[in-house]
């Protein structure tokens, strides 16, 4: 298991536990101990997320699987249940997917963001309670061949988002940079449609495992070299993506990029091309409202810049927020956080 790391908590008036959050996802696990009005008195996270459980155990198994789940879960979130016992859990992400702990279904788009407690899943807990947050889906038109989409977890972080955005209620495009890049447009507390974008994965394929990450380098931040990849990602139009991309090993040997400086180089070539191809795709914006950890919001926001689109970042913890909101909306936790 992954080491957990244990955030400074914040009990200002010693708040009462009240909620158990968690974002559980592909790649990480994180988990707040919500008290009153949804605030963070503790915060811990784990690093590593459904990938790393599916090693270890047959996934096909779904007893397999939920016996794993709640270890983990015990694990990380034990000391807080063991110090209130009985204290609500609500986990969004993978975690509700066919191979996450139970799977949660999926609520079709459009679909409102005000989500309670029928729409919830609940998993059966040795201690405590758990309920897990549907995903959203695009169906698929197969008349047409044309394929849907799917998201987990960021239906929930648009719900947070929502609290720190200017008119919740107008329509807005919102990106969450990640492994799967989510471009979001809402209106009137609505999901109006979504799209994925593999980019996250592909970039962390391409320098992880690929002929591209074999430099003998250790990356460093290079954001000259990030800039040149953003220029060769909008620029790409007639060679393409892969084209770009294995251009950055020419420039490598040809002496015009440091090895080192690979990485940030591809980062914003994939970006470039992501915003290039999703912008337009989504009908534009003056502003788009940006979820996710500070130095991709910062990367995507470079790349908008270079488009005339202003953002907004609104900080990644908004997962936390949204996961309050369904709370108290399903009735798991009373409004002000009194059982």
């Amino acid at each position: 298991m992954s080491i957990v790391t244990v955030m400074t908590p914040d009990r200002p008036g010693l708040s009462t536990p009240r909620l158990i959050g968690l974002d559980w996802g592909t790649t990480s696990m994180r988990c707040w101990l919500l008290g009153d009005n949804g605030r963070v008195l503790d915060s811990r996270r784990l690093a590593g997320g459904l990938l790393d459980m599916a090693a270890g155990i047959d996934t096909a198994d779904p007893a397999a699987r939920a016996r794993a789940y709640q270890e983990t879960f015990l694990d990380v979130c034990g000391p807080w249940l063991r110090a209130d016992p009985g204290l609500p859990a609500l986990a969004c992400g993978m975690v509700g997917s066919a191979q996450g702990w139970r799977e949660a279904g999926y609520l079709d788009v459009p679909a409102r963001l005000d989500i309670t407690g029928p729409a919830l899943t609940p998993v059966p807990l040795a201690i405590g309670s758990m309920h897990l947050v549907p995903g959203l889906r695009v169906p698929s038109e197969p008349r047409h061949d044309i394929a849907g989409d799917v998201l987990r977890g960021e239906e929930t972080q648009v719900i947070g988002a929502l609290q720190s955005i200017e008119r919740p209620d107008a329509e807005h495009l919102l990106v969450l940079p990640g492994t799967h890049t989510k471009w979001i447009r809402i209106a009137d507390r609505k999901v109006l449609s979504f799209t994925t974008a593999m980019t996250g994965e592909l970039f962390a394929l391409v320098t992880q495992h690929g002929l591209l990450s074999h430099t003998g380098t250790t990356p460093r931040r290079d954001d000259a070299a990030f800039a040149r990849g953003l220029t060769a990602g909008f620029s790409a139009r007639e060679r393409g993506l892969a084209a770009a991309m294995f251009g950055a090993r020419a420039l490598v040997l040809d002496g015009l990029l440091e090895p080192a400086a690979l990485a940030d180089y591809l980062s914003g070539v994939v970006i470039a091309d992501e915003v290039r191809h999703l912008l337009p795709h989504h009908g534009g914006a003056e502003r788009i409202i940006l979820c996710g950890n500070d130095d991709l919001c910062r990367r995507y926001a470079a790349a908008l810049r270079m488009r005339d689109v202003r953002t907004q970042v609104v900080d990644e913890d908004a997962a936390a927020a949204g996961l309050w909101s369904v709370a108290v909306a399903s009735g798991l936790v009373a409004v002000g956080g009194h059982a």
